[in-house]
C-alpha cells in the first residue's frame, strides 16, 4: 500500500474543512460584513498597499491559472498590478463560517470597467482567514476560480509580415 504526503499548502485547506465538518453543529457565527468587504473596497480605491495588508506574511493567493502568488511582498506587487481607477471590484459574500481563530468566506466576485460600464470578469473565491494577535482578521489563503473573462484579441491582417 502506497502512501502519500500531503504537501503543506494543502494541509491547512484540510484542517479547515475537517475542523468546519467537525463543527456544523457549532460555530462562532460568521465573520463581520467589513471584514469580506474590505479587499473589495481597497481594490476599487485604488490602494494596493491597502490590498496586500489585508494578507498574512506568509499568505498566498492560488488561482487556476496561475503559480501562486507567496507572502506579503509578492502579494504587493500583485495587486499594484491589478488594481486601476477605472476598475470596480465587488465580492458576496455567501458562506462564512468563524471558528476560533480561523474563518472561511466563500463566495463570487465581480470586476467592472466603469468607463465602458461593462462586467470583464466573474468567478468564485474562497478565502481563509486567520485572526492576528492584535485582533484583526488577515487572509492566509485566496484562492479563485474565474467563470468569465475578457477573450484574448487576434487581429489578422493580411499587410502584417509573418515572417
Amino acid at each position: 500500500m502506497k502512501h502519500r504526503t500531503v504537501p503543506p499548502e494543502h494541509l491547512l485547506s484540510c484542517l479547515v474543512l475537517a475542523s468546519f465538518l467537525a463543527s456544523c453543529t457549532a460555530h462562532d457565527g460568521a465573520l463581520p460584513n467589513e471584514v469580506t468587504t474590505a479587499l473589495a473596497s481597497a481594490f476599487t480605491r485604488g490602494d494596493a498597499a491597502a490590498c496586500a495588508a489585508l494578507y498574512t506574511e506568509d499568505a498566498a493567493i492560488i488561482s487556476e491559472d496561475a503559480q501562486p502568488v507567496r507572502g506579503r511582498d509578492a502579494i504587493t506587487a500583485f495587486f499594484k498590478e491589478q488594481v486601476a481607477r477605472d476598475i470596480l471590484f465587488s465580492t458576496d459574500s455567501e458562506v462564512s463560517v468563524v471558528d476560533g481563530s480561523l474563518a472561511m468566506d466563500q463566495g463570487t466576485y465581480r470586476v467592472r470597467d466603469t468607463r465602458r460600464g461593462v462586467d470583464v470578469e466573474y468567478g468564485q473565491y474562497l478565502n481563509v482567514w486567520r485572526r492576528a494577535i492584535d485582533g484583526n482578521w488577515r487572509v492566509y489563503r485566496s484562492m479563485y476560480n474565474v467563470t468569465m473573462a475578457p477573450r484574448a484579441g487576434i487581429s489578422v491582417s493580411p499587410d502584417e509580415d509573418t515572417r
